[in-house]
């Protein structure tokens, strides 16, 4: 399986951009698969989170996680990030009792945690610091209610003592999203097949075993084949890193590699020239743009333009960037935050005469009132340095009237990121 086949969407918009233009190249081209017909699900596997890909590129979150000690020995604990550098609080959910709820590296299986009737876990964020102890809010099932998990036609009723509050885990997040892609593309001719897109640093210090829950769910969800692919290792360690993983999850499932590919199915076979020819046209625009700039300048730009302030600010265009909690849309927050875009431009330009040259990322957390009255404001992070000019920040953005709705009280947490042009 080629490595283009494996979702980098989790990393970074630039990434995203350069996989989707690699999609469409190779559309024009013929330089991989055919992608209006391929699933092409896989699962990416980061230090610090997972990620679940499909149709070259898929806009699902990032599953971020935390490896637990005792008492939930090497469960990688589901956390909820409202930004990248958010520590995030633990998830809990309600789980078969002990010993499957454990969900440790030994035991697993999809039969173990419940879901409503939507399918939706059973879960909330922890308390106190990180989120480490079980929320108050979040009861078990009564005795004789009815539940599901995530298997197939599992449907059963709750008796005392089937019911226990655990750490949400991580590889449950990714197994029930990866059963709603292939309900979705069921048509799909490799909707059996996945790939495991692995970070190196996983072999470099053994943890892949951890991933054992993982393997042994995707063969009960149904996939039958499972390829793999490690990155971010020299050639000789990523190949011997490959064959120990497929020989290790055919210990464990008895799955393997498709060995034959249906007809008309053509390898991708040069990937890295795709990416090659990307990179080299992004550096040609780059330097296009530096030529137009020195032009522009040599025309005859004043001095006063090129010394006055012209900071730039970048608000989410995508709702899964911004948190939002309650009665209203990520969409509308969003409309609105791009509506004030000229006013945090004139304050950042204002700071930008007393301290020329800062930039940075301000994330910012709000309450809106059902009145659209902003109700509270902090900065939850900021990478400017610049206290003075954060809180000016948090001050606009709380005087902005976000407009009624019927009821309800929103909570947002929205990164903006300052830069000079």
């Amino acid at each position: 399986m080629s490595k283009f086949a494996c979702n980098e969407n989790g990393l970074s918009k630039k990434n995203r951009l350069l996989f989707a233009l690699a999609v469409v190249v190779s559309l024009c081209f013929g330089y991989g698969y055919c992608w209006e017909q391929d699933l092409m699900l896989n699962v990416n596997v980061r230090d610090d989170y997972l990620v679940v890909g499909a149709l070259g590129w898929f806009p699902i979150p990032n599953v971020y996680y935390k490896v637990l000690d005792y008492p939930y020995a090497h469960r990688y604990a589901a956390i909820e990030k409202d930004f990248e550098e958010d520590p995030g609080r633990l998830l809990w959910a309600v789980y078969y009792p002990f010993p499957r709820y454990m969900y440790s590296a030994l035991v697993a299986t999809p039969d173990s945690v419940y879901v409503d009737g939507k399918g939706d876990f059973l879960s909330m964020e922890g308390e106190g610091d990180l989120g480490m102890i079980p929320p108050k809010d979040l009861k078990l099932p009564a005795e004789g209610d009815s539940l599901a998990t995530l298997s197939p036609n599992s449907m059963r009723r709750i008796w005392r003592g089937d019911a226990a509050i655990a750490p949400l885990s991580a590889f449950d997040v990714i197994v029930s999203t990866l059963i709603r892609v292939r309900e979705a593309y069921a048509d799909r001719w490799d909707a059996d097949r996945i790939t495991l897109c692995i970070d190196g640093s996983f072999f470099r210090r053994n943890r892949f075993h951890e991933l054992t829950p993982l393997i042994i769910a995707l063969k009960e969800i149904g996939f039958k084949y499972v390829w793999v692919n490690v990155y971010e290792l020299d050639e000789d360690f990523r190949l011997r890193s490959i064959k120990m993983a497929y020989r290790e999850i055919y210990r464990l499932t008895g799955l393997k590699p498709s060995m034959s590919l249906p007809r008309g199915f053509r390898v991708a076979s040069s990937s890295r020239a795709i990416f090659k020819k990307l990179v080299g046209m992004e550096k040609s625009k780059e330097f296009k743009k530096n030529i137009d700039k020195l032009l522009e300048e040599a025309a005859g730009s004043s001095k006063a333009e090129s010394t006055r302030p012209s900071g730039k600010v970048l608000i989410p265009s995508w709702a899964d960037d911004i948190k939002v909690r309650g009665s209203r849309s990520a969409k509308d927050v969003l409309e609105i935050m791009h509506q004030r875009e000229p006013g945090l431009r004139h304050v950042y330009n204002k700071f930008l005469k007393k301290k020329p040259g800062f930039e940075g990322r301000v994330v910012l957390r709000l309450e809106i009132a059902p009145s659209g009255e902003v109700l509270h404001t902090a900065v939850a992070y900021s990478s400017t340095g610049y206290k003075e000019f954060d809180n000016a920040v948090s001050d606009y953005v709380g005087g902005i009237p976000f407009g009624e709705v019927e009821s309800g009280s929103t909570k947002v947490t929205i990164p903006l990121t300052f830069y000079q042009r």
